[in-house]
């Protein structure tokens, strides 16, 4: 594990991972920038000087694969998701990295290009098998959760969970990209796994894995149960919002803004469901 910073939330700097099998190492997300990239290519040939085979991809925001093309450059094939949509680069791929450059500064970014689109694609589930380690990669549930875009990697054997961003320190997982209901259904995919360990995509390794779990699950079925009883009383989306704090300006990732820009997504897909024109 490679982890970034804790008590921080989806502010602080991501987690990343390896996996030294004996026949190579798979690299769990490449971290927000060239630079950072670099390090953790560092931090690995520290370990070991086996060949870097593969780059999993958990999901496709900057700050997990914006160091993708430094791991790529130096021999990984990259598997991730197909999807690489999200709200950051809705407008343009070059929109996002012009607005990365001014949240991580052009020496972070210097040598970008864009190396997420994947080598091997993973729209329901794969096995890497390399020096006799089983590697699961997996979407095991339907429709967006965090993003459209998420993967977990497991490792049977050892139960050890990287979860991506599915998984926040402080249980407020974001689903602005994705939606309530499918990320309450990938909660309920890696809590039957029962893993051991689990690596959140921001933030401290949880000493309970399903505690976290259990947390995240619980806080995104009060905010559905919330926005559904504010549709039902016919109470519109602002007035639905009026009863959480302000959102941080200036801090789109805060936890109160997380919590705020959440309930916003989860209105409307409440909304849709209870006017039928969600499955």
């Amino acid at each position: 594990m490679v982890l970034g910073d804790t008590g921080r939330g989806s502010e602080g700097r991501p987690n990343a991972g390896f996996i030294v099998t004996g026949d190579g190492v798979v690299v769990i997300d490449a971290l927000a920038s060239p630079a950072q990239g670099e390090q953790l290519v560092r931090t690995i040939r520290s370990v070991t000087r086996e060949p870097l085979r593969w780059l999993v991809l958990t999901h496709h925001h900057p700050d997990h694969h914006f160091g993708a093309i430094v791991l790529r450059r130096a021999g990984a094939w990259v598997i991730a998701h197909p999807d690489v949509s999200t709200g950051v680069d809705e407008q343009s791929r070059e929109a996002a990295e012009s607005a990365w450059m001014l949240v991580v500064g052009r020496a972070q970014m210097a040598g970008f290009a864009y190396a997420d689109v994947p080598d091997r694609a993973v729209v329901a589930s794969d096995t890497l098998r390399l020096g006799g380690k089983a590697i699961v990669i997996a979407h095991a549930w339907r429709g967006p959760a965090h993003t459209a875009g998420d993967l977990i990697v497991w490792l049977p054997a050892e139960r050890v969970l990287f979860a991506g961003d599915l998984l926040i320190e402080d249980g407020v997982t974001m689903v602005v990209d994705g939606s309530g209901k499918g990320l309450l259904e990938a909660l309920d995919t890696l809590r039957a796994l029962a893993p051991r360990i689990a690596v959140p995509g921001h933030g401290a390794i949880p000493a309970d894995p399903r505690a976290l779990i259990d947390r995240t699950r619980d806080y995104m079925v009060r905010l559905r149960a919330a926005m559904r009883g504010a549709i039902e009383r016919h109470r519109s989306l602002n007035r639905a919002l009026d009863s959480l704090p302000p959102a941080d300006e200036g801090r789109p990732v805060s936890r109160r803004s997380r919590e705020r820009r959440n309930a916003n997504r989860v209105y409307l897909e409440v909304e849709k469901e209870l006017m039928g024109l969600e499955p």
